[in-house]
């Protein structure tokens, strides 16, 4: 039953945004860009998930990594981030990486009640299934204060965003092929930020691309192809 209830107020949601008159991106101006590395856009890396794009039920195999999990192709590169960013002097900690359905079921739930109900609220406020990114196994948010660390209920960590950690995150992070997967001020990509330090795995070639240019990734997946990536006209769940 509760279950049933849930596809019912995610089917909601989805029709919510999707009433909202939208088409993908129209074809940019010009060729690509001559700088555009040579990559394949359908490979597991670029798996797309925001609040626009849903990955529905999708369950990934994953490997252990902290006590936590993640995607197995990218265990390495994430262990490797953490142990040079300690090696640094940097105090690290994954709060939350792979989450199953489950979890985000439960928490989607208990926001919907906070959020008296409000199904376009709720979508505002905790990604659901299918487009929680955490779903995916390519995600980590990390944090510098261990009581968030392996963290399995909703949190808060502002204070993240000042620290030196996060400075070195954002210069580093594409060396590992990790990317911050939610700038500010691309909202009208992507719909829905996680308000935490949190990054996405697309590979090394692609991270760099992405951090130069100043592209999201539904920016990057445009460059190949305009139709990757759906956007509602308006930029936004109404």
């Amino acid at each position: 039953m509760k279950h049933r209830f849930l596809s019912l107020l995610l089917a909601s949601v989805l029709l919510l945004t999707l009433c909202v008159t939208g088409a993908a991106a129209e074809e940019p101006a010009g060729d690509r860009p001559e700088d555009l590395p040579d990559i394949d856009i359908t490979s597991w890396e670029f798996r797309l998930c925001n609040a626009y794009n849903s990955v529905a039920w999708y369950t990934p195999e994953y490997g252990p990594i902290e006590g936590q999990g993640l995607d197995p192709r990218v265990v390495d590169a994430a262990k490797a981030l953490l142990a040079d960013a300690r090696a640094e002097g940097y105090t690290i900690y994954m709060a939350q990486a792979y989450r199953n359905i489950e979890w985000i079921e439960t928490n989607y739930l208990r926001t919907f009640v906070r959020c008296e109900r409000d199904p376009v609220l709720t979508a505002k406020t905790f990604p659901g299934i299918g487009v929680n990114e955490h779903q995916i196994g390519l995600a980590i948010d990390f944090t510098d204060n261990p009581k968030h660390s392996a963290n399995y209920e909703i949190f808060e960590d502002p204070e993240i965003f000042d620290s030196e950690l996060y400075a070195w995150l954002l210069e580093h992070a594409p060396d590992y092929g990790f990317v911050l997967r939610f700038p500010e001020g691309k909202e009208e990509f992507y719909g829905v930020a996680c308000p935490h330090a949190h990054f996405r795995y697309v590979g090394v070639e692609a991270a760099k691309y992405m951090t130069e240019h100043d592209l999201c990734l539904e920016e990057f997946l445009m460059l190949y192809d305009p139709n990757a990536v759906y956007i509602p006209e308006n930029g936004k769940l109404n």
